[in-house]
């Protein structure tokens, strides 16, 4: 039965396991915490990225798990051990859209970038298939795919007008500090893939 966008954004939240929600959007703002380590440093310290938004949202942390993200699958070096850091589920509009993130201090590895997001893509339509087969309730499910980093000269891996993956246009890139001005809603991809 395919749901409204507000009924089935509704469902996959009550559907998805407290362990993973990270932030419930409380306040009109997901807020997303990372640990990470500076550069010549070596104790972590907390990278935190507001994003403001409209209508409703949730947050996940598909990364930094030691249990494997598929409990019967195997996870040793297999396609799905891969995870990008966080997925934020927004209802507006009449739609839901899964936000995919990947932190990076510097590195803007592509290789990496790509398999973890891709991954984040691959875990969000599994999630669509069970809720699916299990309760019935359907809905296309859009998705866009982000890396944030504090790379101050990224050029060499971005297309020629800086914002998206050379090697993978459905990426876009932001720093750090240019996401800090911008809502969850107004962050740019023109790359959106439905599931």
């Amino acid at each position: 039965m395919t749901l409204d966008a507000s009924s089935y954004f509704d469902h996959i939240k009550a559907y998805i396991s407290d362990e993973y929600i990270v932030h419930r959007g409380d306040g009109g703002e997901i807020v997303l915490r990372e640990k990470y380590f500076r550069e010549g440093e070596t104790k972590k310290s907390t990278r935190i990225v507001r994003l403001p938004y409209k209508g409703k949202a949730f947050a996940i942390k598909l990364d930094g798990r030691n249990n494997p993200l598929f409990h019967f699958l195997d996870d040793n070096g297999k396609e799905w051990s891969k995870r990008c850091d966080f997925v934020v589920f927004q209802c507006f509009n009449r739609k839901v859209m899964a936000y995919l993130f990947e932190f990076k201090t510097k590195s803007l590895d592509p290789g990496s970038i790509i398999d973890q997001l891709r991954s984040g893509a691959h875990w969000c339509a599994c999630l669509r298939k069970v809720v699916a087969q299990y309760t019935g309730d359907s809905r296309p499910l859009k998705i866009k795919k982000f890396v944030l980093t504090e790379n101050n000269n990224p050029d060499a891996y971005l297309d020629v007008d800086n914002k998206y993956l050379a090697r993978d246009p459905s990426v876009r890139h932001y720093h750090y500090d240019e996401v800090e001005a911008l809502g969850l809603d107004e962050l740019e991809n023109e790359s959106i893939n439905t599931v």
